[in-house]
C-alpha cells in the first residue's frame, strides 16, 4: 500500500525531492527477547538514548522490570525514547526495518565487516540463554561481536550501537575504503 501510494505522488507531481536536514539517515531500534535483568535493561536503555536509537522493544520481558526504577538508566529513557513491550518482536517492527540479529554462532557475520542498514532493528537475545532459531531464521542477518569471550548484553548493545554510528558517520569506513579488515 505503501508503494503504492508512493507511486501515485510520484505521478501526481506531489512528490518532494527534500532530503531531511540529519545528519545520519535512517534509525536504529534494539529489542531485547526475553529479558530478566533489570539492571540489563537500564544499562541498554541509557544505550539507546546515548546514540539516537529511535526505540525500544522489550519481548516478553520479566514482569518484575518496572522502567521506573531502573537504577541503571538514570537518564529515564522511557520519558524520551518510546519503549513498547510486546509479544512478538517481528510484529512491532516499522515498515522496511531490517531485524539483524546478535548472537554468537558459528556463520554469523563479523561486526567488523558489517555495514549496517538503513533502518535496522537489532535484536538481542536474554542473559542467560541465546535467540531461537526461529527468531534467527526471521533475520536478514546474524552478527557476532569478534570476541573470545561473550560480553555481556549491556556491553554488547553499546558496542553494536557504537559501531553503527561509527559506520555511519564515517563512509571512508565502509568496504573499500580505509579499514583494513575490508580491504584485503
Amino acid at each position: 500500500m505503501a508503494d503504492e501510494q508512493h507511486t501515485k505522488r510520484q505521478k501526481s507531481g506531489r512528490h518532494s525531492k527534500r532530503q531531511s536536514g540529519r545528519p545520519e539517515r535512517g534509525y536504529a531500534i534494539v529489542a531485547l527477547d526475553g529479558p530478566t535483568d533489570p539492571v540489563n535493561v537500564g544499562h541498554t536503555l541509557r544505550a539507546a538514548m546515548c546514540f539516537d536509537t529511535r526505540m525500544v522493544v522489550l519481548g516478553n520481558p520479566d514482569p518484575a522490570i518496572n522502567l521506573r526504577r531502573l537504577s541503571t538508566d538514570p537518564g529515564r529513557t522511557w520519558r524520551h525514547t518510546p519503549v513498547m513491550s510486546v509479544e512478538n518482536i517481528f510484529e512491532s517492527l516499522p515498515y522496511r526495518c531490517i531485524p539483524v540479529a546478535i548472537e554468537l554462532t558459528d556463520d554469523a557475520e563479523d561486526l567488523v565487516d558489517f555495514q549496517h542498514p538503513e533502518r535496522a532493528c537489532y535484536i538481542f537475545g536474554p542473559e542467560n540463554s541465546s535467540l531461537s532459531k526461529e527468531t534467527l531464521a526471521k533475520c536478514d542477518h546474524v552478527l557476532k561481536i569478534p570476541v573470545d569471550l561473550p560480553l555481556n548484553l549491556a556491553a554488547t548493545v553499546n558496542v553494536v550501537l557504537y559501531d553503527r554510528m561509527l559506520k555511519m558517520r564515517r563512509p571512508e569506513l565502509k568496504p573499500g575504503g580505509n579499514n583494513p579488515h575490508t580491504t584485503r
